[in-house]
């Protein structure tokens, strides 16, 4: 018999339960490995609303990352959490910055439009498959995967791995080391402990 708990306690122990899932899986955007992660956010319609506000309370006042909510056309909700030092870095990139142009991004660069238009492009009907690149996988494997260049097809990893190996390898192991770090952190501290970390 499934019983209805009215205790704060426990609300705030499955509050903590979803927030450091959550904290698992942008481990490596936490830090400083990955520029930015898409998370779903899945349930019904009350249970976005309460997962949205859960990671607003938790994340609004973090000096490390920000976030944007995105609204899918099929009625879903991702957010998309940043860090920006990383993401301005991995931007701020010629062959990067050019990439983006070609796939129509603002001729000038600056952080929060091509934010701002990669958020655009996730709440329309056409996924824009250029978000690797925000996600900090190497451009050489973006730019395989959309069909561009002539590098072959080598591994599936977490992504579509093309030509050398070793750039991949070591941006997936970065990837992996601060995901375990988390992890480990999440394992072992207390919510309150965790907000005041990141």
């Amino acid at each position: 018999m499934k019983s209805n708990c009215k205790n704060t306690c426990c609300e705030n122990k499955s509050n903590s339960l979803y927030i450091k899932r959550i904290l698992e899986m942008i481990g490596p955007v936490i830090l400083g490995s990955k520029p930015a992660e898409i998370v779903n956010i899945p349930g019904s319609s009350d249970e976005k609303k309460m997962k949205l506000s859960q990671i607003q309370g938790f994340f609004s006042n973090c000096c490390k990352i920000t976030y944007r909510i995105i609204n899918t056309c099929d009625g879903g909700k991702r957010v998309l959490f940043i860090n920006e030092k990383l993401m301005h870095k991995t931007l701020d990139n010629k062959r990067c910055i050019n990439f983006l142009k070609f796939m129509g991004y603002s001729r000038n660069y600056e952080l929060n439009n091509y934010m701002e238009e990669l958020v655009s492009r996730l709440e329309s009907e056409n996924f824009p498959h250029e978000i690797g690149v925000f996600l900090g996988y190497p451009l050489k494997d973006v730019l395989g995967f959309m069909g561009y260049g002539n590098k072959e097809l080598v591994e599936v990893r977490n992504w579509r791995i093309y030509g050398d190996k070793a750039t991949s390898y070591a941006v997936y192991d970065s990837f992996l080391r601060d995901k375990a770090i988390m992890k480990s952190m999440v394992q072992s501290m207390p919510i309150s402990e965790l907000q005041r970390a990141i």
